[in-house]
């Protein structure tokens, strides 16, 4: 017999069970009309694009039903596509002036009728019909005054100008219908329509519209293949131009007069340098974007200003390379204080410090520039240290053992490089060891290439700075001072120094020395690295003592 208080946890356990059922169900409810409205909304929105360009791969479809669906209406509209262009051109050589245009503006008006009509029983084969008419309707617009010894209008302004609304006109659709690829064409539109211009003036504004327009549609929409292709083509219309533009018929050969081109070079890049500082927006776009869209603005950048340097200004480039690399310096720090991406303020910094290299180069040439460019990888560690960045401080090793390796091998040497050579390395081994924890550095590898480096550096650079028969001496010096960097800094690696310098001068003592210099030099040299080596054996023999006491 159960009590009355087990009856009565009995019934609120029941109760307890309906209520969550009931909640259960409701949340299901609402999550199924969440979904609803978020398919019908994303298919509102990009009407244009979707499964445009994708195959379905479900496994009741068979490759040949997909390849007549889709393939089939690609192919029929390329088919059409250059079929009426023939056409438009075969009407214009027999001479039909204005039936020839006429004849394209109606062959895309019925595209456009049956890209409308289709929309609902067929809307993958509607959309390859929008796509066919606006590039149609841009070609014969083209046609007009282009590619043509009779066109119909003789005011190529004027053409011009028509193109350009045409473009436009297809930015602003795209734009308010959220359709990414028209925007594409808009762009390719608008760049080939510069090209076509054949005209400084227009090629520079282009350029600059073109940038402002990928800028502005990566921030509000998180459109990156429009970016990308803004890029590209931005470049690409600079480039043509300083090759005189062959594509409209010019001979390939560089103008004979840049003509500020650079100025324009560099205000692209700055308005592409924006997508550095952009914060990421979920859903638009992601970090990697950013980052790879930071690189193609940079490989672009280098590649035409590149060109511009070598074919206009091989002499006196570097007011052009100083203010790049001041340029780049002064906004990796900005990106390092604003930017939530500080791989983008690594990039521009090491960017900005290889074009600072140039610019040293570019005044004071070899090998005197070596001096500087050794010195600025101390200013290059600094950077590292306040920036936080490995990648920087990697970057910088690689690029100090490159430009230490060339001054070896290729260049007169000089005891002031050396020396400067040595020092950067024993100094960028103790920043990196002080700040270890700053630039996130767990491993020693990097701290050790520059030890190593600076014991090799020291012996190379007192073998060339002091006379024969001090070598040993002062490569016995050294390894004195080595001993006592260890014993103020409490640091192991400097004995280790101390102790491969001392072998170093034993070897070179005995092998060449004592059969080449003056007798009195001998006794000193021995004399002195004999009482150097006794007082490392005391110290060691002392250290072992207290060792086994402890």
């Amino acid at each position: 017999m159960t009590s009355k208080s087990d009856h009565l946890d009995n019934s609120a356990i029941s109760q307890l069970i309906k209520k969550i059922d009931a909640l259960e169900k409701r949340i299901v409810k609402l999550e199924r009309q969440k979904q609803m409205s978020h398919t019908d909304s994303t298919e509102e929105e990009d009407d244009f694009e979707p499964q445009l360009f994708k195959f379905s791969s479900s496994e009741e479809d068979h490759l040949e039903s997909r390849f007549g669906e889709y393939g089939l209406a690609w192919l029929g509209n390329i088919v059409l596509f250059f079929g009426i262009t023939y056409f438009v051109q075969y009407l214009q050589v027999n001479e039909f002036k204005f039936i020839s245009p006429l004849f394209g503006f109606i062959s895309v008006a019925g595209i456009f009728a049956l890209a409308y009509f289709t929309r609902k029983n067929n809307p993958y084969i509607s959309k390859i019909f929008w796509l066919n008419a606006y590039l149609l309707l841009f070609y014969v617009f083209l046609k007009l005054h282009f590619f043509t010894p009779d066109p119909v209008i003789l005011n190529k302004g004027f053409a011009l100008s028509l193109l350009f609304l045409v473009s436009i006109i297809w930015m602003v659709l795209a734009i308010r219908k959220a359709y990414s690829l028209l925007s594409v064409i808009a762009v390719i539109m608008f760049a080939v329509t510069a090209i076509f211009s054949d005209t400084r003036l227009i090629i520079f504004l282009s350029a600059i519209a073109l940038s402002l327009t990928g800028t502005y549609l990566f921030y509000y929409k998180g459109w990156v293949r429009t970016l990308v292709f803004s890029i590209l083509l931005s470049y690409s219309i600079i480039l043509l131009w300083t090759l005189n533009n062959p594509v409209v018929g010019n001979p390939l050969h560089a103008i004979p007069d840049h003509s500020f081109g650079h100025i324009i070079v560099l205000i692209i890049a700055a308005i592409y340098s924006l997508v550095a500082i952009v914060p990421v927006k979920e859903g638009l776009f992601t970090k990697s974007n950013i980052i790879s869209l930071v690189l193609l603005n940079g490989f672009g950048f280098v590649f035409v200003i590149t060109h511009i340097v070598v074919t206009f200004i091989p002499e006196n480039y570097f007011l052009l390379t100083g203010f790049i690399a001041l340029y780049c310096i002064l906004y990796s720090v900005l990106l390092q204080l604003r930017s939530e991406l500080k791989i983008n303020a690594a990039l521009y910094a090491l960017f900005g410090f290889v074009i600072l290299s140039v610019t040293s180069v570019g005044i004071y040439d070899f090998p005197n520039a070596y001096f500087l460019l050794s010195i600025q990888s101390l200013l290059v560690v600094s950077i590292a240290i306040w920036f936080r960045s490995k990648f920087i401080v990697i970057m910088n090793t690689a690029l100090f053992l490159t430009l230490l390796l060339v001054y070896l091998s290729k260049s007169v040497l000089s005891d002031e490089v050396n020396i400067s050579f040595t020092l950067v390395a024993l100094a960028t081994a103790r920043i990196i060891n002080w700040k270890k924890e700053r630039l996130t550095i767990r491993t020693e590898m990097i701290r050790n290439f520059y030890l190593i480096v600076a014991f090799f550096m020291v012996l190379f650079t007192l073998y060339h700075a002091v006379p024969d028969q001090y070598i040993t001496f002062s490569w016995t010096l050294a390894a004195a001072l080595f001993f006592v960097l260890s014993l103020v800094l409490k640091n192991v690696k400097y004995r280790y120094l101390a102790l491969g310098t001392m072998v170093a001068a034993a070897l070179y003592l005995f092998i060449v020395d004592l059969a080449r210099i003056d007798l009195v030099y001998r006794v000193i040299a021995l004399l002195f690295l004999s009482a150097i080596s006794f007082g490392l054996s005391f110290y060691y023999a002392k250290k072992l003592r207290k060792k086994t006491s402890e």
